[in-house]
Formats: C-alpha cells, sequence, structure tokens
C-alpha cells in the first residue's frame, strides 16, 4: 500500500475515518460483501484502508500495477463498475487476483473534497450491481468523512501554530528578562547584553532561549566573571 499521508497528517489520525467509511459503505447494499478505502491528499500522499486483508491486497495491486477500478474511478472522478468480473475484459491483472479470491462483481466510488480524493471500492461475491440511491448513500459518507478530516486537519494546525506563537512569546520574554539581568550585572547597553547571551548559546552549542532561561533562574549569580569575558570579546571584536 502507499504510505500514507502528511501533513492531513499521520496514519494514526487518519486510519479510523477511513476504517469506518469502509465499514458503513459496506452495509449500504445488502449485495457487498467488503470494501476498500482509497484517500490521496494534493501533495500525492496517501493512505488506504480494507474490510478483509484480500481485499487491501487487491488495492495494493491497483497501485501497482496502475489498473483497476479504484484506480480508474480516482483518475476519471467517476464511478466504475464491473458487474461481472467473469465476462470483464479491462484490468487483466486485478481481474485474475479478484476471481482467484472468489470476487465477482465491484463498483468504485470516487469523490473529491477540498483537493483530497477517496474512492470507496465495494465487493461482491455474485454478480451484483450498486443501485443508484446506494450510490448516492455511499457518496454522501465519503463526502461526509473527507469533510471531517479537512476539518481536523484544520483545527490541528490552528492549535500547532498557536502553541508555536506561544512557545516563541515565551522564548522571547525569557530572552529580555535574561538581557535586562546582564545589563544590569555588567553595567552595559541591552544590545551588548544580547550579544553576550549570543556568544555564549554559540560557545555552549545551546539554544539562545535555554542559555536566557538559565541566567534567569540563577539571576545571573554564579556567572558574573564569565559573562564579563564574553563582554570584553564583544566589545574587542566591535572594535
Amino acid at each position: 500500500m502507499t504510505r500514507p499521508m502528511d501533513a492531513v497528517t499521520d496514519d494514526a489520525a487518519v486510519a479510523p475515518w477511513l476504517v469506518r467509511l469502509g465499514a458503513r459503505a459496506m452495509h449500504c447494499s445488502a449485495g457487498c460483501r467488503g470494501a476498500t478505502v482509497f484517500l490521496r491528499c494534493p501533495g500525492g500522499e496517501a493512505l488506504g484502508t480494507a474490510t478483509h486483508p484480500d481485499l487491501a491486497v487487491l488495492a495494493a495491486l491497483q497501485e501497482d500495477t496502475g489498473e483497476g477500478p479504484c484506480v480508474e474511478a480516482a483518475r476519471s472522478l467517476r464511478t466504475v463498475a464491473a458487474v461481472d468480473l467473469v465476462a470483464e475484459a479491462r484490468w487483466p491483472h486485478f481481474r485474475v487476483a479478484a476471481l482467484e479470491r472468489g470476487l465477482r462483481a465491484c463498483t468504485a466510488v470516487p469523490v473529491l473534497a477540498g483537493g483530497a480524493t477517496a474512492t470507496v471500492t465495494l465487493y461482491a461475491f455474485r454478480p451484483w450491481r450498486l443501485t443508484a440511491p446506494d450510490r448516492g448513500a455511499v457518496t454522501v459518507l465519503a463526502e461526509e468523512t473527507v469533510a471531517g478530516l479537512l476539518r481536523e486537519r484544520a483545527r490541528t494546525g490552528a492549535e500547532a501554530e498557536a502553541e508555536q506563537l506561544r512557545t516563541a512569546m515565551l522564548s522571547r520574554a525569557v530572552i529580555d528578562q535574561a538581557i535586562g539581568i546582564v545589563t544590569h550585572l555588567l553595567d552595559c547597553a541591552p544590545d551588548r547584553a544580547f550579544d553576550v547571551l549570543r556568544v555564549l548559546s554559540q560557545r555552549t552549542n545551546r539554544k539562545l532561549s535555554a542559555v536566557a532561561a538559565q541566567i534567569v533562574r540563577a539571576k545571573g549569580r554564579g556567572s558574573t566573571r564569565e559573562l564579563r569575558r564574553l563582554l570584553d570579546e564583544v566589545r574587542a571584536g566591535a572594535a
């Protein structure tokens, strides 16, 4: 199977949505005995799930060979059906593999939403056709699932952005406090104090925020001599 999407992220977050979609779609038609769901995102990342291991093999085969109802439906964005695979001339590799597993019919229903394509493929052990009402129900389920995933992605992205902003603000506040402490200890200008912190960060191979946090915790105690030496180096370098 192809690797999962990004970003929407990881497979652990997306897979349960697709598993539920496959199970619900399978029950839309009395003749259906299994389902696969394949989700492809704008960047090309994709994730697939199946209600049975044999169906997962068939989904992987279609991706590897580039032929089959799922691939064709995703490419054309049209429902693709094979009422009886015994008489089916398309997709020779898929046809043989499906018949070897006792499958006789399938229908792939694609949905495009928010740049993502979800394809639900239903399988049956006997010649079978998905009715228009049942196809409509599968389409609605797929659209709801993709919409839900996109909303979850937006929410997660917003939370991550807010956390990054909060962390940046806290780091900035700690750095400002450290600058104030160094300015007081060394009786120097704030820009010189910042240069001292920057050099100390480079010399110790630590983040500037970590260096600043250590100075703030100790209130500068025990580091005056080292800070003054660095200040002399900074002044010498600027001369």
